[in-house]
C-alpha cells in the first residue's frame, strides 16, 4: 500500500487542521512531509535555532526532531523547568526513530494523533468514575487525581498535583460520604503504566464489593419443593432487582441503591420521611410530630430479651396451684412437640390461661409491666373468656397454641439477640389475643353480609383490628380491674400498644407476601440503633405470623388434628354461604366433595413453606421446616385415598 494512503487511513477521519512542527537542518522535504500534508496536516519544517519561537506561536499538536539536532532538550524552551531538567536527565526521550524511507512512522503518528484526540473524552470518564485515581511520575509526583480521588481522601486537587505521592493521604478518612470506617493501603491497587519507560505509574481505589452481599438478607422465597414459586410481591421483585444491580455498580452509584433498598423495606412505605425541617422549624415540626408522626417514642437504649433474661434469670415468683394433670400436661410447654390439645382436655378448655400464665411467668411479663401477678392472671381470665368456645378453631385453645409457639421462636438464640425486652412481651400479648372474639368466619364473609364490623374497619384486615381494639377496649376498662397497663408510662404504653397493634395486623393472611418481602429484605449487620428497633419489630410480626400458621409443622398428630379442626370451620362457613345465596369464599372446602389432603397440600404450597423456610434459616430451627416437609409428603400419600366420606366427624 502506498506510504501516503496508509497514513490518510489514519487522518481522513480527522475533522480539523493539525498543526505539526518539524525540527531539523536539512531541506526537510521528504516522504513523511509529503505524506502529512496531503492528510490534512500544517507542516512547519523549522531550523534548530528558530524552533522554539516557532513552537511557541504555532503550539503545534507534534512536533518531529531529527535525531542530527544537537541537544534536542533545548529545542522547546516554553516546556516547564522541571519537565526540561527531567528530560536533560533522561537517557531516553519520547521520540522514535525513522529515515525518510520508514513508513513504520506513518503508524506511530497515526496511534499517537488518535491518542491525543480520545484525551478530553478519557480525562472526562476518569473525572467521571467512582474509582478514585492517582497518576505519579517516575519521582513519584503527582501528576493527576481524579474527583473520586477527592472524595475518598477528603484532598483538594490543586493540593495534590505536584506533591510527591502519599501513603497517609491515601489512608485518609473519606469526607464527602461520610463514612465511618478507614481506608486501608491495601485497598489501593499499583499499576505500572506500560510503555511508559518506568516513568508513570498509577494508583486505583479498590472496589469496595466484598461481603456486600451480607448486607441484605438473601432468603428465596422460591423454595426447591413450591408449587407456587412464582408469587412474589411486587416490592419484592424491585427490591431483588435493585439488588442485583448493586452487585454489578461501585462508589456512589451502589451506596445510592443501597440506600434506595433501605428506603423501600421501611415499615410504611409511603409515609412521608420529612427531615430537611424537623430541627430547624418550630412550626414544621410540631405540624409534623401532631399530624404525622402521631407517636413519637424518645430513643433509648432498649435491652434486648438476651439481657433481660440474664439479668432476671433465678428470681422465681410465688408457684400457681394447678393440679397434677395440667401440671403434668405443662412439663414441656418450652418444647415444639408440647400437645395443646391434650392440655385443653385436662384443663377443661382453659388450655389459654395456663399455659399463658406460665409463658408469662418464665418471661418476667409482670415485672416489664409492672403488674401483680393476680392482675395479670385476670386479664388472661377474661381474654379467655371472650373467646367463642363454639368455634372448632378459632377458639382459645388456638390462641394458647400460637403463644406457645410465639415463646418457643423467642426462645432461639438467634432471635433473641434481635429482639428488645419490650418487644417480647408485646409479642406474647399479642399472640395471646390475635383471635379474640373471632365469630369463626373470615373477612370476606363478613363483607358479603355486609357486617357491622366490616362497615366499621372499611373492609380493610376487618376481624385483625377488631381482635387487637377489643383487646385494648377490654383492658382499659375502668370497672374491669384488669388494666395490666396501669402502671406504665405514657409513652412506654404508646410504645407497647403499636408494636401489639402491629403484631395482630400482622396476622392477615391476606397481607401475608408484604411482611415476607419486608422480613426477607431486612438490613440485620451493622444497623444503627434506631434501625435496631426497627428490624426488632419486623422480626416479631414474622414471628407470631408463623406461630399462627404453625400448624402444619407440629408434630404428625397435632398437625392432622389441626387441620381437621380448621377445615370443619371451613366447612361450616361454605354451607352458610350456599344457604343464603352468598359468594362462596373457598369453593374447594365443599364438604360434600373436598379432598381434604390436597387443602393441606395447597396451603404449605402457598403460604407456610416460604414463610418457615424464611424464618427458620434466620432463627436456625431447620428441624421446624423438615418436619413439614415430613408432613406434606404424609398428605400427599393420603390424596389418593381420601374421599367425601371421610369429611364427617373429622373433629371428634
Amino acid at each position: 500500500m502506498h506510504e501516503n494512503e496508509k497514513i490518510r487511513q489514519y487522518f481522513l477521519s480527522t475533522q480539523r487542521t493539525f498543526e505539526a512542527v518539524i525540527v531539523t537542518e536539512g531541506t526537510g522535504e521528504s516522504v513523511l512531509l509529503d505524506s502529512l500534508r496531503s492528510s490534512g496536516w500544517n507542516c512547519t519544517v523549522s531550523f534548530p535555532t528558530q524552533a522554539t519561537s516557532d513552537i511557541e506561536s504555532i503550539c503545534p499538536l507534534a512536533v518531529f526532531i531529527d535525531l542530527r539536532v544537537p541537544h534536542p532538550s533545548q529545542v522547546a524552551k516554553h516546556i516547564s523547568e522541571k519537565r526540561r531538567r527531567a528530560l536533560a536527565q533522561s537517557n531516553i526521550i519520547h521520540h522514535v526513530t525513522w529515515n525518510t524511507r520508514d513508513v513504520t512512522l506513518f503508524d506511530y503518528v497515526g496511534r499517537l494523533a488518535n491518542r491525543i484526540r480520545a484525551l478530553p473524552a478519557l480525562f472526562t470518564v476518569l473525572d467521571e468514575t467512582d474509582q478514585a485515581v492517582e497518576v505519579c511520575d517516575e519521582h513519584r509526583v503527582v501528576q493527576y487525581v481524579n474527583r473520586a480521588y477527592e472524595n475518598v481522601t477528603g484532598c483538594i486537587r490543586s493540593e495534590v498535583i505536584g506533591q510527591p505521592e502519599s501513603e497517609m493521604r491515601r489512608k485518609s478518612l473519606p469526607r464527602a460520604r461520610g463514612e465511618e470506617e478507614r481506608r486501608r493501603s491495601s485497598d489501593w491497587k499499583f499499576i505500572r503504566v506500560p510503555f511508559a519507560n518506568n516513568s508513570q505509574f498509577v494508583y486505583m481505589k479498590r472496589s469496595n464489593t466484598t461481603g456486600e452481599a451480607a448486607i441484605f438478607r438473601d432468603v428465596s422465597l422460591k423454595s426447591l419443593k413450591s408449587q407456587t414459586g412464582g408469587i412474589e410481591a411486587p416490592i419484592s421483585e424491585v427490591l431483588t432487582m435493585l439488588r442485583d444491580v448493586s452487585c454489578r455498580v461501585d462508589g456512589e452509584p451502589a451506596q445510592t441503591i443501597k440506600d434506595a433498598m433501605k428506603v423501600l423495606s421501611s415499615h410504611e412505605l409511603y409515609a412521608p420521611s420529612i427531615n430537611r425541617f424537623r430541627d430547624a422549624d418550630r412550626i414544621a415540626t410540631q405540624y409534623y410530630d401532631g399530624l404525622i408522626r402521631l407517636h413519637h417514642p424518645a430513643r433509648q437504649r432498649k435491652r434486648s430479651v438476651v439481657d433481660a433474661h440474664r439479668e432476671k434469670r433465678g428470681s422465681h415468683g410465688e408457684r400457681r396451684r394447678v393440679s397434677a394433670d395440667v401440671k403434668n400436661a405443662l412439663e414441656n410447654d418450652n418444647c415444639w412437640k408440647f400437645d395443646i390439645l391434650h392440655l385443653e382436655k385436662v384443663s377443661d378448655h382453659h388450655a389459654l390461661s395456663q399455659v399463658g400464665m406460665k409463658v408469662f411467668e418464665r418471661w418476667k411479663v409482670c415485672e416489664v409491666l409492672g403488674c401483680s401477678d393476680d392482675l395479670l392472671n385476670r386479664w388472661v381470665l377474661s381474654i379467655e373468656a371472650h373467646y367463642h368456645a363454639g368455634n372448632t378453631y378459632h377458639n382459645a385453645t388456638h390462641a394458647a397454641d400460637v403463644l406457645q409457639a410465639t415463646s418457643f421462636f423467642l426462645d432461639s438464640p438467634s432471635v433473641a439477640i434481635h429482639v428488645n425486652e419490650s418487644h417480647a412481651v408485646a409479642a406474647l400479648l399479642a399472640a395471646a389475643v390475635h383471635d379474640l372474639d373471632h365469630p369463626g368466619r373470615g373477612n370476606a364473609y363478613l363483607i358479603n353480609t355486609r357486617q357491622s364490623l366490616a362497615i366499621l374497619y372499611n373492609d380493610n384486615s376487618i376481624l385483625e383490628n377488631h381482635h387487637i381494639a377489643l383487646a385494648f377496649q377490654l383492658t382499659l376498662q375502668h370497672n374491669a380491674n384488669v388494666n395490666i397497663f396501669s402502671n406504665l408510662s405514657r409513652e412506654e404504653f404508646i410504645q407497647m400498644r403499636h408494636a401489639m397493634v402491629e403484631m395482630v395486623l400482622a396476622t392477615d393472611i391476606s397481607r401475608h407476601f408484604e411482611y415476607l418481602a419486608k422480613f426477607n429484605k431486612m438490613h440485620v449487620t451493622d444497623v444503627a440503633e434506631e434501625q435496631r428497633d426497627t428490624n426488632s419489630l419486623t422480626i416479631c410480626d414474622m414471628l407470631v405470623k408463623c406461630a399462627d400458621i404453625s400448624n402444619p409443622a407440629r408434630e404428625w398428630g397435632l398437625c392432622q388434628r389441626w387441620a381437621h379442626r380448621i377445615v370443619e370451620e371451613y366447612f361450616e362457613q361454605t354451607r352458610e354461604e350456599k344457604e343464603k345465596g352468598l359468594p362462596v369464599t373457598m369453593e374447594v372446602f365443599d364438604r360434600n366433595t373436598c379432598n381434604v389432603p390436597i387443602t393441606q397440600c395447597g396451603f404449605i404450597d402457598m403460604f407456610a413453606r416460604e414463610a418457615f423456610a424464611t424464618f427458620t434459616e434466620f432463627a436456625k430451627l431447620g428441624e421446624l421446616s423438615e418436619q413439614l416437609e415430613s408432613n406434606y409428603e404424609k398428605w400427599k400419600l393420603m390424596t389418593s385415598q381420601w374421599t367425601p366420606t371421610h369429611n364427617t366427624n373429622l373433629v371428634l
